[in-house]
């Protein structure tokens, strides 16, 4: 079944249009987080205040984020750690939103704990979220379950330390005409930033000869070349070519680019991501350029051509020739995972993974993060290449999951962000797949 599965798997490729965390003890390994003692200094001022269920700050349990640390009050206790971590990369590399996430009760230097902490969960300022991350058959620590069961904190009213600034509102802006970018400049212009609000500033979208040239190739995308690189790089040399990346504020590996200029041949290149699926806008002469090293790892790191685009693609029954259909769903904005499929051999449910490129390991962990709750599935190398990977799914949650909730699922490999899959029509499907090996 095995080896029929990916065939089907590897056929579905050709003909579609293809395109948060781990546990705490595989987060040690794999999320770089920072151990703090207090937060002075630590530039999450911003989050400082007391948090209580409803913003009523009367009642228990509560939480207050201060200057000295986190304090966290419930059943009478009181309970303030000596030291927190604050994960850094849990979200994934290039997250800039404002969403902060910490394991306030850590047991060790490689043990993060079993309470995962989302301050200003979801984008929303004031927000608190606790996600219980325990082993199969660990039970909770008593004190620690009051607030992973407990629902939302909110900032309660008027606890905004005193003597917190406001906001710095900010200045309106002035367009001063910055440096055209010339085919005979670029060399005076390493180490400058692309924009148009400073006369030290690279002009690379209004005038220019490569701004005529970015024109001429992209067309109506130019606007949205623009915009996905508001965040930038400096223009920087690579040999005789010249080149700048960046991204959309807070879309970092979904709406992101990169341009490639060569001023010998006069021409330009463009990789373009739109909801996490990368164009690139080759030269007219229909050669594409060689990338930077900068360039290169950008690619290794972000969603090739052929992922599928945000949100993805609803769930599928593909019928396999001589036995049960198998469930089967495209993972969208991800740089590593091509698809996911759901079915039954042997009286049993199994996952299996197909990865676009090859992966060395012979195990990783497969994370579905379903809106802070999350499932770690182990899965293992099912061929030589290190492309098709296989996991157990009996005792776990994953179907119930997949059939209960709506919207996306965030994707995982060993704590790694691999963007999402759609659960649309996934009830549906699995239920027409499962239902011999599954209780639905």
């Amino acid at each position: 079944m095995r080896t029929r599965h990916f065939q089907v798997a590897q056929a579905r490729r050709f003909g579609l249009a293809l395109a948060g965390a781990s546990l705490s003890v595989l987060a040690s390994a794999n999320c770089h987080a920072l151990p703090l003692s207090d937060l002075k200094g630590q530039g999450v001022d911003h989050i400082f205040g007391s948090y209580a269920l409803g913003g009523d700050c009367s009642k228990e349990p509560r939480v207050v984020i201060d200057q000295n640390g986190m304090l966290f009050r419930a059943n009478d206790r009181e309970v303030r750690p000596q030291r927190i971590e604050h994960s850094l990369t849990f979200l994934g590399p290039s997250y800039e939103g404002i969403t902060a996430v910490f394991f306030p009760f850590p047991v060790s230097s490689n043990d993060y704990g079993r309470v995962i902490m989302f301050v200003n969960d979801d984008e929303k300022r004031g927000v608190i979220r606790f996600d219980a991350d325990l082993p199969r058959g660990e039970r909770p620590d008593p004190f620690h379950a009051v607030f992973t069961n407990a629902g939302i904190f909110t900032l309660c009213k008027g606890s905004v330390p005193a003597g917190t600034p406001p906001p710095p509102q900010p200045e309106a802006a002035v367009e001063v005409q910055g440096i055209p970018a010339d085919w005979n400049n670029l060399a005076s212009l390493v180490g400058k930033y692309p924009g148009e609000y400073s006369k030290d500033n690279i002009d690379i979208f209004g005038k220019g000869t490569v701004a005529a040239a970015l024109k001429t190739l992209l067309g109506p995308k130019m606007a949205v070349f623009q915009r996905n690189l508001s965040a930038v790089s400096p223009l920087q040399r690579a040999g005789r070519y010249f080149y700048v990346s960046g991204n959309a504020p807070h879309q970092g590996g979904v709406e992101q680019a990169y341009l490639m200029i060569d001023p010998a041949r006069r021409e330009v290149q463009v990789g373009l991501w739109e909801r996490g699926k990368l164009t690139v806008y080759s030269p007219a002469s229909g050669t594409r350029l060689p990338v930077a090293p900068d360039i290169k790892k950008m690619l290794d790191n972000s969603p090739p051509e052929t992922a599928v685009p945000l949100p993805g693609t609803p769930w599928e029954v593909v019928p396999v020739p001589g036995r049960t259909p198998i469930a089967y769903v495209s993972a969208a904005a991800s740089p590593n995972i091509e698809a996911l499929s759901l079915y039954c051999e042997g009286g049993k449910p199994f996952m299996a993974m197909l990865l676009n490129k090859p992966a060395t390991a012979n195990t990783m962990t497969l994370t579905w993060n379903f809106s802070g709750r999350l499932l770690n599935i182990p899965v293992e190398r099912a061929n030589s290449g290190g492309t098709q990977w296989i996991g157990g799914l009996s005792g776990t949650e994953l179907v119930p999951l997949l059939m209960q909730q709506s919207g996306t699922v965030m994707l995982r490999i060993n704590g790694r962000l691999e963007g999402e899959a759609s659960l649309d029509n996934s009830a549906g499907v699995l239920r027409n797949t499962l239902r011999s090996c599954t209780r639905l």
